[in-house]
């Protein structure tokens, strides 16, 4: 994860009312993890440049806070990472995408592809992705967000008894990548679920575990389709619950310690 991509997650997640906060704090805080200080620099830069960061200067000092549509995002994401396992029970109904983008826009079909990952869907077709869930307003929002009304048609409903769903699952996703993911992320973060382990870290190890639990936590929301429990392998089902567990477990352990130094770095008491 680059220092530019750190930046709206750390400034989002200890500072959700958008104070300013110190670009100098930025620098030397993302420098504990091994970030260049120019690196960090950079990233600011281009945050700003895009929208993302809004900057004000008093003097030589510079501070920054997120811009709005960015700690939109900032939110959403973390509702997302929030409720991620959490079972909410499912109708049985698969939500079809059929997606005609043009090569002309294939900026906007990369990003559009990209989107529909982040929701679940899987790729079952050249132009037709699928999520095994209802979630018709959250493409209607895509479709407005990018502009691409008249190039995607949206359909609600269930397999037929002629669709072979164990086919259809296997197609779309890698569901043995899927367990090999959450595998990985129990072994290296169970042993943060013991209390003692976490107390024994020193401030900075505790911040620097802290950010690589959230990003890996992340990393797997984004890329994992939450299919309903019942589709997926035995050791799958059992691993996932295992991954909420440890990650509510570690983050609520080391959450506070964090955002304290987060918060002390960026200048805000």
């Amino acid at each position: 994860m680059s220092a530019q991509s750190w930046v709206p997650l750390l400034i989002g997640t200890a500072l959700p009312a958008r104070p300013f906060a110190s670009g100098a704090g930025l620098v030397d805080l993302l420098a504990t993890a091994g970030y260049a200080a120019g690196a960090t620099r950079v990233g600011l830069s281009r945050l700003c440049a895009d929208g993302s960061l809004e900057r004000r200067r008093d003097g030589r000092q510079t501070s920054y806070r997120l811009g709005r549509q960015m700690a939109e995002t900032v939110t959403s994401v973390g509702g997302r990472v929030e409720s991620f396992g959490r079972s909410v029970g499912w109708d049985g109904s698969w939500t079809i995408v059929l997606a005609s983008v043009p090569d002309e826009l294939r900026s906007t079909r990369r990003r559009m592809k990209s989107a529909l990952a982040y929701l679940g869907f899987g790729r079952l077709r050249e132009a037709t992705w699928v999520a095994a869930r209802a979630c018709e307003d959250e493409v209607k929002d895509l479709v407005e967000s990018l502009d691409l009304a008249g190039l995607v048609d949206v359909f609600v409903g269930r397999p037929s008894a002629l669709a072979d769903v164990d086919a259809i699952l296997h197609r779309c996703w890698d569901l043995g990548s899927l367990t090999q993911r959450y595998s990985a992320f129990v072994a290296r973060f169970a042993p943060l679920r013991a209390a003692v382990s976490r107390d024994a870290l020193t401030g900075p190890d505790a911040l620097l575990w802290w950010m690589r639990l959230t990003h890996d936590y992340r990393e797997l929301v984004y890329r994992d389709p939450e299919l309903p429990p019942e589709f997926l392998p035995p050791e799958a089902r059992a691993l996932r619950e295992q991954v909420v567990d440890t990650y509510a477990t570690a983050h609520g352990g080391l959450d506070g310690r964090a955002t304290a130094q987060v918060r002390h770095a960026l200048g805000i008491g």
